[in-house]
């Protein structure tokens, strides 16, 4: 089901309060996720709560933003009871009547708090990420029956929901996550001034990719396509975008340079960390490539729409919904080096083409992912629930 924003004056009445259970400790593109519709939703007037474990870099960028935080720590063994109880007792005093929460794994101390709490809220999961095969087994329908709504970002993810899980399909509803298009339409930074502030050559032809260096964000894929693409007689530059993964400190990055050196790409290849102002990165880029194995949504593909960038992406997971081939940009199988070669190849011959699919995929990214339409379907959700 695809909300239309109609129930505004109900759910603008903000007679309740809305609260987020998130126990990651992590900080990445989920995290982000998280906060930003906490921040969005405290903009346009409700009082918003985090809940979860102290410390964590999601709940300290919420306390800076102005948005309370209640902290879940329990150690004790059976710590989900614990931790329950006590978020029971904290959304009746914050009068939280909307709980969302973001992870699979947090929903039975949910559904325990629903039930100690005297079913005192609505219960709503956001997804973020695959759920992984059938869930027909008896625990998981007895915890997916206290769900009052899942929100999955395409459809796709809800028909494979449909599909897996015995949730009551009227309760699964269709929002996309947004995004503050202004920050890539309105502001948009002129190429060669993105390029001087990342020192990179104001003349060259630059694909670019952004995310965490990982083996399934797939730098190595678009390494190897780029010397493929050399081979053919462009000269092309990559900017690669993103930070090295916490875990993994040294393996996976130390390659992608090992790979640049053995195919010769070198001088071509400008590694950048993670940029604050990213809409400068795709600013400077002629082509914007996700190369993942698979993504759940992307919100770099997104981005990269709303500035006006040709998009090649993966066809694979969630980006087959988002990029529609030959129309708002191009598709290559997972993990196809020669495939991503050809596929920028015909951009870069095309400057036609590039500009006419850049121009549909901002069209689409305004029409779409707009940050008000996500808040807008979230409000009347919250009011169809009652």
């Amino acid at each position: 089901m695809v909300f239309d924003p109609s129930h505004r004056e109900s759910a603008s009445r903000r007679d309740y309060a809305i609260g987020f259970l998130c126990a990651s400790g992590s900080w990445g593109g989920l995290e982000m996720n998280v906060l930003k519709l906490a921040l969005w939703l405290k903009e346009r007037g409700w009082k918003v709560l985090m809940y979860g474990k102290k410390g964590a870099k999601l709940f300290e960028n919420a306390e800076a933003g102005g948005i309370s935080v209640r902290h879940l720590n329990s150690t004790f063994k059976y710590g989900d009871l614990v931790n329950a109880q006590r978020l029971a007792r904290y959304v009746k005093q914050d009068n939280v009547q909307r709980l969302i929460i973001n992870y699979g794994k947090d929903l039975f101390l949910a559904v325990l708090a629903k039930r100690f709490s005297s079913r005192f809220f609505k219960l709503l999961m956001q997804q973020h990420l695959h759920v992984g095969g059938a869930k027909k087994d008896l625990f998981h329908t007895w915890e997916y029956r206290h769900l009052d709504a899942w929100i999955a970002p395409l459809p796709m993810f809800a028909d494979r929901l449909k599909l897996n899980t015995r949730l009551d399909p009227g309760k699964i509803h269709i929002i996309p996550f947004g995004l503050e298009l202004d920050r890539f339409t309105t502001f948009r930074q002129e190429k060669s001034a993105a390029r001087r502030k990342l020192d990179l050559p104001e003349d060259a032809v630059i694909a670019g990719i952004v995310g965490r260096l990982d083996v399934k964000k797939g730098q190595d894929v678009l390494i190897r396509a780029a010397h493929l693409v050399h081979e053919a007689g462009c000269p092309l530059h990559l900017l690669i975008v993103g930070d090295r993964t916490a875990n993994d400190p040294e393996g996976y990055a130390g390659s992608l340079q090992r790979l640049t050196e053995k195919t010769g790409l070198k001088p071509f290849v400008h590694f950048r960390p993670h940029q604050p102002d990213v809409e400068r990165v795709y600013a400077a880029m002629d082509i914007f490539v996700l190369a993942s194995h698979s993504e759940t949504y992307g919100m770099v593909t997104i981005e990269a729409m709303a500035s006006r960038r040709p998009v090649i992406g993966t066809a694979e997971g969630g980006t087959v919904q988002i990029i529609e081939d030959g129309v708002n940009g191009l598709l290559a199988p997972p993990q196809h080096d020669r495939k991503l070669a050809e596929a920028i190849l015909k951009l870069v011959s095309d400057s036609n083409l590039a500009e006419k699919l850049a121009l549909q995929a901002e069209s689409d990214a305004i029409s779409r992912y707009s940050h008000l339409r996500q808040v807008e379907l979230m409000e009347s959700l919250f009011a169809e629930l009652g």
